[in-house]
């Protein structure tokens, strides 16, 4: 017959006997218990945190990318926040800062010049109203039901200029950098009827977006990379825009 020592040192591993070891055996036990009750803790903690703020897990890069989302949308999965500050609004043209805040403070990720169709039509007035009064374009047409749309025109880089010196103070008073520059026409559709509400074109903060992620979101951005003279124009009027401008 095995005698009581061989069991225990067969079943429960104790090489020793000794008044010392088991008392230490029991408190590499207890550690092990807190971590797996400390781990178990956690990971429902982390589940009941997910299912309060679904947006606060991290996001691929390549998700943030996607030609699927609004600006606004993008903004905020990147940094976490947006909000829109209208510089000027008229009946043609509208100058707009797309922000994130961070510690207070205000960072541009996108500087909007906004040059509206020379017609509203009366099926859209109610959100053109809305957009007037510093709605953010996409988000508005986006909650009213309308499928949105772009024609690009042009794909580019601005080159660093003192021309764009409160551009880049609105963007944290970052060095002066090139900044890629997109240009579309902004469509709408409802009901099998189509309209151009806006041509637009936008300036983005580099750490937001760069000419190479322009490229990785549209396929066919090669196709608008050439500068034609209304491009050059273009370009020249936002650098009195922005000269012009009041942070």
């Amino acid at each position: 017959m095995r005698s009581l020592r061989s069991y225990l040192t067969d079943r429960v591993g104790v090489l020793r006997i000794n008044e010392q070891q088991p008392i230490e055996m029991k408190n590499k036990q207890y550690v092990y218990i807190l971590i797996l009750l400390a781990s178990i803790f956690f990971n429902l903690t982390g589940c009941a945190l997910k299912k309060q703020n679904p947006e606060s897990p991290s996001v691929a890069y390549d998700s943030i990318l996607s030609p699927k989302l609004l600006n606004s949308e993008r903004i905020k999965m990147k940094y976490g926040s947006y909000a829109i500050k209208i510089f000027s609004d008229d009946s043609k043209t509208r100058i707009s800062n797309l922000y994130s805040s961070q510690d207070d403070k205000k960072i541009t990720r996108t500087f909007a010049l906004v040059n509206y169709s020379e017609v509203i039509d009366s099926t859209f007035l109610e959100e053109h109203r809305e957009i007037v009064k510093g709605g953010s374009i996409g988000r508005v047409f986006k909650n009213n039901g309308w499928e949105i749309g772009k024609e690009s025109v042009f794909f580019g880089e601005l080159s660093p200029s003192k021309d764009l010196s409160k551009v880049y103070t609105l963007m944290g008073n970052i060095a002066y950098s090139e900044l890629a520059i997109y240009m579309y026409g902004f469509y709408i559709e409802k009901n099998k009827k189509r309209f151009q509400y806006a041509t637009i074109v936008e300036i983005y903060h580099p750490d937001y977006l760069t000419i190479h992620d322009l490229k990785s979101m549209n396929k066919d951005a090669n196709k608008y990379l050439e500068k034609s003279p209304f491009i050059d124009q273009t370009i020249k009027e936002i650098a009195q825009i922005t000269r012009k401008l009041k942070p």
